[in-house]
């Protein structure tokens, strides 16, 4: 870990401040944080108890981000610009999953299928596979989808 991010963006602040984690429904979710997104233990500012939750919280999930509870959300990368990048898409899938649920409960996403997703994502997509296979849906049906 390279790069750490803290914010109190307005929807990813609103979670934190619920103590709710951001459930897994969209596919970008899948592929940029693995699952839903972790709340941590509310902790004193001023000693760091904070930084000890953050990594406590992350240990057990692939997430990049963390929602601490009644304060804010902090991401972490390989890099400030992994780490911002994380920050970014986290407001993002707050805002939207916060809208989702003015429509209604929004859906889950198959936990195995969030797997296969997030390794796609992780580890294949824009790797330019040669046979135009992707770890998702599998080998490419034409020549076009393989030059995809």
């Amino acid at each position: 870990m390279g790069g750490v991010v803290h914010t109190h963006s307005t929807y990813a602040t609103a979670w934190a401040a619920r103590g709710e984690e951001i459930p897994c429904v969209l596919t970008m979710m899948a592929d940029e944080f693995g699952g839903p997104v972790p709340v941590g233990p509310f902790a004193i500012i001023g000693d760091d108890s904070i930084g000890r939750g953050i990594v406590d919280t992350l240990a057990g999930s692939r997430s990049p981000a963390v929602l601490m509870r009644n304060h804010g959300p902090f991401t972490v990368g390989r890099d400030a610009e992994a780490a911002v990048k994380a920050a970014v898409m986290l407001e993002e899938v707050a805002r939207t999953v916060h809208a989702a649920r003015q429509l209604g409960e929004p859906l889950p996403i198959d936990p195995a299928a969030v797997d296969r997703l997030y390794d796609r994502y992780q580890n294949v997509y824009g790797q330019g596979s040669a046979d135009g296979a992707d770890a998702v849906n599998g080998p490419a049906t034409n020549a076009e989808e393989a030059h995809a």
